[in-house]
């Protein structure tokens, strides 16, 4: 077996919880940039494993096994830390939401300070709560509605601490909801992957709620390049940044986009009635990202709308299940 081949001008990025959804995705461009790549990941979110460029070193392991981490840290130039236990396991477990997700982050925020290794921390848009206003700016009220928000705002927290105790050098990221390929299906999965179950069997997509709550919608490609433009920029140092669409879609129309869709795509008519459900706990009612900021200091901008992501991950999702 060949050696794998990296320039000597090449830096190494870790990713704590790589094979994920964003993780995979964030790898592939890191790999585009000449970037040696370790994932280190527990495997318990990795929808993404199979999506990870082939020359990336994966570690099974842990961001709560301190040692381990340390050592795998080591060999980073830059840490981007999207360790993750998903938001509906605030709900089943609330104590594993708060070990991996908070103390987690606590561990890696006190390696990257102790090493001397710049830290991305990838937060969520959770943390905001329910949007008070039209748009949700960084400086936007933080009202948590779950375990799983908590945690992202605890995490948050620790990382603020360590650089202002220990001048680590961090960045914070707060990405909107993301979705595109290889997002979970199994039962932590978004509403994109149970529309598409119901709407490919031609049943009724299920919505809880009354479908008009709201989400800041973001093709994972926009987010996981959103979140390495933000690595690359000494303005952003220290700095909280939302990455998102900056647009606003309710879960009907989200619904309803799918359909039409799916439609066109298979030429296949589908039904066209919805099914609702009671509200879930601490869903949030509206979420709209402002990202002026990540306009201002790294110039981001979203590539791809509402409607061609939703027919990129169709395609994809068809493409699967035609083999």
């Amino acid at each position: 077996m060949k050696k794998k081949q990296f320039s000597m001008k090449s830096k190494t990025a870790l990713i704590t919880g790589g094979a994920g959804f964003i993780g995979s995705r964030l790898a592939q461009i890191l790999d585009s940039k000449n970037y040696r790549t370790i994932v280190y990941d527990d495997f318990s979110n990795a929808s993404g494993k199979k999506n990870l460029p082939k020359k990336t070193i994966i570690i099974k392991g842990s961001v709560t096994n301190y040692s381990k981490l340390k050592l795998i840290t080591k060999k980073a130039d830059i840490v981007f830390n999207l360790a993750v236990l998903p938001l509906p396991m605030s709900f089943t477990h609330p104590e594993k939401i708060v070990h991996v997700n908070g103390y987690g982050t606590y561990l890696v925020a006190k390696t990257c300070s102790e090493l001397k290794k710049k830290l991305v921390h990838i937060s969520s848009s959770e943390v905001y709560g329910t949007a008070r206003s039209g748009t949700m700016r960084e400086s936007h009220f933080l009202m948590p509605t779950t375990t799983y928000a908590a945690s992202k705002l605890s995490s948050e927290a620790y990382v603020h601490g360590f650089g202002a105790s220990e001048n680590l050098k961090y960045v914070i990221i707060r990405p909107f909801n993301s979705y595109g390929e290889f997002m979970r299906e199994d039962g932590y999965a978004a509403a994109m992957p149970n529309f598409y179950e119901q709407i490919s069997k031609n049943k009724k997509p299920i919505i809880f709620g009354n479908g008009e709550q709201t989400r800041d919608l973001s093709y994972v490609d926009d987010t996981a390049r959103g979140i390495f433009l933000a690595s690359q920029s000494s303005k952003t140092i220290g700095k909280t940044i939302n990455i998102g669409q900056g647009k606003e879609i309710s879960i009907n129309k989200l619904a309803f986009l799918m359909i039409d869709e799916y439609e066109k795509l298979t030429g296949k008519k589908v039904n066209r009635k919805l099914k609702y459900l009671p509200e879930r706990k601490g869903d949030v009612r509206r979420h709209k990202a402002n990202i002026s900021l990540a306009k201002t200091l790294f110039n981001y901008s979203p590539t791809i709308t509402i409607r061609e992501g939703i027919k990129r991950y169709l395609e994809w999702k068809l493409s699967k299940t035609s083999k």
